[in-house]
């Protein structure tokens, strides 16, 4: 269930490989991102604008 006024356009997977690289540690392949009615064809991210939105993100909460 989503909640707290989030919309499902707005949720993303990613795995997390914390003992990476920084450049390494996130990987964006989930099924969730699977998202046809926004363009989203893939596993992956594709959004250039999101993915940065979401590494910048990690790189706050996650100190590598």
């Amino acid at each position: 269930m989503i909640v707290n006024g989030s919309e499902q356009k707005d949720l993303w997977g990613i795995n997390l490989y914390p003992f990476n690289k920084k450049e390494d540690m996130i990987e964006f392949d989930s099924l969730i991102n699977l998202k046809p009615w926004t363009g989203n064809r893939t596993r992956d991210v594709e959004d250039p604008l999101i993915k940065q939105k979401i590494i910048n993100i990690v790189n706050q909460l996650v100190k590598n």
